[in-house]
């Protein structure tokens, strides 16, 4: 369980700022110097925490010679500090893509952040423009909905793979037929995408979406063609085990392998990227 410190830790703090504020917020309001005593630290050090804090948003003083000091509301301060977050953000963000020169290679690239994979499966569907394959359990693929659809509304194939039934208006899914088991199997969160057989991620994190089990990407076209073919069979293979006990068993089978995309009868931009001479 994450307690008040870590909380404040995660956003930005450290630990003698998160100390102080939580000292604060369940005291009534002090100078830095009694607040030194209360907690046992270094008055100096102290007063340079709530200095800190106030720039932040987080502390009142007294405007006065006592110089007493009061926690902001945590409500009113944290939603001060997300808009603030989210200014300098959008401005890193203009800084910094103004430098960006993107390096084209093929190697392939680990993923230790939870956050950053869900970002990149975005920003693969924002730039697919053909077709694309997901692979996802449960709780990964209601994160990422949202940019499925919208690349479906852009006219982008979607193949979707999925362990329990959901619905994504546009895409081709198939719901595995052995999906509880799997899920049971795995106790974790895949999350897989190929797009264009260009580029591919490969993601497993916990249960919990804390934590990356192990998460690669990389835009290495012939092993992203490959993926591409391979989970395509997959999907046609589960389609098939769905029928198993359908009377009409053949024919029905004989017309999902007549629908079955291959690289020659579909337009791959991975595949063409092959060949281009």
């Amino acid at each position: 369980m994450v307690n008040n410190i870590e909380v404040l830790l995660e956003i930005g703090f450290n630990r003698l700022e998160a100390e102080v504020y939580i000292h604060m917020l369940t005291h009534k309001p002090s100078t830095a110097y009694k607040i030194g005593n209360q907690i046992n630290k270094p008055t100096a050090n102290v007063y340079k925490a709530i200095e800190s804090l106030a720039k932040k948003g987080a502390v009142l003083i007294e405007d006065n010679k006592n110089k007493l000091c009061k926690a902001v509301n945590p409500n009113e301060f944290l939603n001060s500090y997300q808009n603030s977050i989210i200014e300098k953000t959008n401005s890193a963000k203009d800084i910094l893509n103004s430098l960006e020169n993107e390096h084209v290679d093929e190697k392939s690239y680990s993923i230790d952040s939870v956050p950053l994979v869900f970002e990149r499966f975005k920003s693969m569907m924002n730039r697919c423009k053909s077709i694309a394959i997901v692979d996802a359990f449960p709780k990964t693929i209601v994160e990422v909905t949202d940019c499925i659809e919208e690349a479906i509304n852009r006219g982008v194939d979607v193949y979707i793979e999925v362990y329990q039934p959901i619905e994504i208006k546009g895409a081709d899914t198939i719901c595995a037929t052995i999906g509880e088991q799997t899920l049971e199997h795995w106790n974790s969160q895949q999350l897989n995408l190929i797009i264009d057989g260009e580029e591919h991620l490969i993601a497993l994190l916990d249960n919990d979406l804390k934590k990356v089990k192990q998460a690669v990407w990389s835009n290495n076209t012939y092993i992203s063609c490959i993926l591409h073919g391979g989970m395509l069979r997959e999907h046609t293979i589960l389609r098939i085990m769905a029928e198993v006990d359908n009377p009409n068993f053949e024919k029905v089978t004989k017309q999902i392998l007549e629908k079955q995309k291959f690289f020659y009868n579909t337009n791959v931009p991975g595949f063409n990227k092959l060949f281009k001479t």
